[in-house]
């Protein structure tokens, strides 16, 4: 019987070691049909997929990579700090997970965000609404959460937060601004005008939403004044995103890059 030779050993352990870390490849259209949850971190898009599976998507590039083990098919909300990603778990709990391995674990008490119902970060705090109406806030590092203002968010849709604003989409499609130190609370725009959002994404102060007719919008997030961008290309959309100064969506059917001024787009996951 002949002996492997050396090369063959070490060609055979490059092998292994290049599968193990996961083969970085470009996307495909398809990659994006069983996304349950997406958070944009850096210049990265992190998804998760049904059967559990972390992604980590270049979104200079399009290029992906499986970031850890298919731990994740439990998750209902998927949130960006400044360093880590964080779930919320089917039994209520809330993860921390390292970006460049997957790695998880537990902050604060099992099933303590059992009743969210929408989420988001602004600043170094993560900002919860339960089905009661509570607003809290959360220290991210040890799970420690407090209780801001009144129990007056039960009808919030959506929680929007960038480094300096929190916002609030509610049910009946009216928009508000929320004080992060006392839970006050007041309404930007007139009532009901973001009844139709499908999509929403905050930069530092301006909120880009899409309606289900495909229109896109950009409002002022300190005085509610909103204008169309572009034409109504955009209702297949199932996320939107705003990260390093760009805009970008998620289809079915592809990933893009969009122009916030002429609303003009390009597929970059080809």
């Amino acid at each position: 019987m002949r002996v492997p030779t050396k090369a063959f050993w070490n060609l055979f352990f490059v092998a292994i070691l290049f599968l193990a870390v996961g083969v970085v490849q470009p996307a495909r259209a398809a990659d994006w049909s069983n996304t349950i949850a997406a958070a944009t971190l850096g210049n990265d898009l992190y998804t998760i997929e049904k059967a559990g599976a972390l992604y980590r998507v270049n979104l200079s590039t399009g290029a992906w990579v499986q970031v850890g083990k298919a731990d994740f098919a439990g998750t209902r909300m998927l949130f960006a700090g400044s360093k880590n990603l964080f779930t919320i778990e089917g039994d209520g709990s809330l993860y921390r997970i390292d970006p460049s391995n997957g790695s998880w674990a537990r902050v604060g008490k099992a099933g303590e965000w059992k009743n969210t119902i929408a989420g988001a970060f602004s600043g170094t705090r993560l900002f919860t609404v339960e089905s009661g109406g509570a607003l809290y806030g959360t220290n991210p590092v040890n799970g420690v959460w407090a209780q801001i203002g009144k129990a007056e968010f039960g009808g919030t849709k959506r929680l929007l937060g960038s480094d300096i604003g929190l916002l609030s989409l509610e049910s009946d499609g009216s928009l508000y601004w929320i004080n992060q130190t006392n839970g006050t609370w007041g309404r930007l725009g007139k009532a009901g005008e973001w009844k139709n959002t499908i999509a929403a994404t905050l930069s530092v102060s301006t909120l880009y939403s899409i309606e289900s007719g495909g229109a896109l919008y950009a409002t002022n997030a300190a005085t509610g004044a909103w204008k169309q961008i572009g034409k109504p290309e955009f209702k297949n959309t199932m996320f939107l995103f705003y990260a390093n100064g760009s805009l970008y969506t998620m289809e079915k059917g592809g990933l893009y890059a969009v122009n916030a001024l002429n609303g003009s787009w390009i597929q970059i996951d080809k």
